[in-house]
């Protein structure tokens, strides 16, 4: 059994809240975002309903090592409130132990939206940094889709 920690990041975006819940449930915007440092999907898919599932399979040079990598990704949705908010169990395949759980909140914020993301039930030390990191990153990339 893990430590069961917590991560939470922001980030403001500046459209409004449906075009964000747009990037994060559309597989066309997912694939230019959704991966840490140069690593993109070559596959997205997502039935956005609670219940539903998802799955991403996220490739190219790992932003820790450098070394080409594939990561795969899977889930359900808990939660979905279109514009608002959406919760869902978070597994990486290969990795031990139960899913971990995101939720992911837009928010109204001056001149955008605020993304807000917390990660749940994370088992130790080492993952909260690595998904610090990777989280982060995401979310920048996020900012510059959804900006340009």
């Amino acid at each position: 059994m893990g430590e069961n920690l917590r991560l939470q990041l922001s980030k403001v975006v500046r459209v409004n809240r449906r075009r964000a819940f747009e990037a994060w449930t559309t597989p066309e915007l997912l694939m230019r975002w959704f991966g840490p440092g140069q690593m993109l999907p070559t596959q997205a898919t997502v039935d956005v309903r609670p219940e539903g599932i998802f799955k991403f399979v996220i490739e190219g040079p790992s932003p820790r090592t450098g070394q080409s990598m594939s990561v795969t990704f899977t889930g359900t949705f808990r939660e979905v409130i279109p514009d608002e908010r959406l919760t869902f169990d978070w597994a990486v395949a290969g990795d031990p132990g139960d899913p971990t759980f995101v939720t992911v909140e837009f928010r109204d914020a001056e001149g955008g939206t605020e993304v807000v993301l917390t990660h749940e039930k994370i088992p130790n030390a080492d993952l909260v940094n690595r998904n610090r990191f990777g989280w982060g990153g995401m979310l920048d990339k996020l900012g510059v889709l959804l900006e340009n």
